[in-house]
């Protein structure tokens, strides 16, 4: 069972990863702005319908990632942790 607090640590972790990015390539800021949307989603999610709500943001911070060249530091990371989360909660609802 997928846990609330293991998808927010991943969401920190991603947080994290951004603003590090971010630090490095200033064109990556649209992104984190982006993602900064729903903070408080990931911190509070409690119902299926939140869960669905992040795993289609997810869906479209996945395409939007690809308008980004994040560093060669950071992009690959970026990419994974946001697939996994996806996968997260796709294990959450299922």
């Amino acid at each position: 069972m997928v846990t609330i607090e293991y998808i927010k640590a991943h969401y920190l972790q991603l947080l994290t990863l951004l603003k590090q990015d971010v630090s490095l390539n200033q064109s990556a800021q649209p992104f984190l702005d982006y993602v900064l949307l729903y903070e408080n989603k990931f911190s509070g999610t409690s119902t299926t319908a939140d869960v669905q709500q992040l795993r289609e943001f997810l869906r479209g911070a996945n395409r939007f990632a690809d308008e980004f060249s994040f560093s060669d530091r950071h992009g690959s990371q970026i990419r994974a942790l946001i697939k996994s989360l996806y996968d997260l909660l796709d294990t959450a609802i299922s």
